[in-house]
């Protein structure tokens, strides 16, 4: 089996390579493809990064969290795959590297039909083929390899979030008694009161 990973990293501590999406994928594709070989299931090498899908990973709906660019594509011959960056659980990181290696491994023409999801559901893959989930067996698998390695290192990036602005309308009142009152989307509002002939002052904001 050739598996090919991340690029060579300059020296640093332990901790701090750790630290590394790519080390942390590159171990994973390691320790998942010899369960695909445990089952019978083929096997491809590949290279394995966090990055965004071609398209459909920037949506607010339903979004692609994993893909797998087939060895047809990729100049030198290996599959490349990318897992989105919008998500960080891992256990959800290793289903869907899991589901995009057997995509490597079968091969694209295959597609979601049944070369591939029989070794789906043959791995503890469960749900849809196009949108498979890591079953309760399975689950406990890739729970040995996190307590081993440790979580995904990695902070998920939060598509369209944008914070919620309140009003910008600011109050201003003349000098009248009682006062007149109005508000203006500005900091420098220049008007006068009719009544007293005084200009309106800044008096709070929301």
């Amino acid at each position: 089996m050739q598996l090919m990973g991340m690029a060579p990293v300059p020296p640093q501590s332990e901790d701090e390579v750790r630290q590394l999406r790519e080390w942390w994928l590159y171990h994973a594709s390691v320790f998942l493809i010899e369960l695909m070989q445990a089952a019978g299931v083929p096997t491809a090498p590949v290279r394995v990064s966090c990055g965004w899908p071609s398209s459909g990973g920037l949506g607010k709906g339903p979004h692609v969290i994993g893909q797998c660019f087939p060895q047809e594509q990729c100049a030198d011959g290996v599959s490349q795959i990318f897992i989105s960056p919008r998500i960080a659980e891992s256990i959800q990181v290793l289903g869907t590297l899991l589901h995009e290696l057997i995509h490597a491994g079968v091969g694209w023409k295959a597609g979601h039909r049944r070369p591939f999801s029989q070794p789906a559901r043959a791995l503890g893959l469960v749900g849809p083929p196009t949108a498979t989930t890591v079953g309760p067996e399975l689950a406990k698998v890739l729970q040995v390899f996190v307590n081993t390695l440790g979580p995904y290192p990695h902070a998920p990036i939060v598509v369209g979030h944008k914070e919620k602005k309140g009003s910008r309308m600011r109050l201003y009142e003349c000098a009248c008694e009682p006062a007149i009152k109005v508000r203006a989307a500005r900091n420098d509002l220049h008007a006068q009161c009719l009544e007293c002939g005084c200009c309106f002052q800044l008096v709070d904001s929301d």
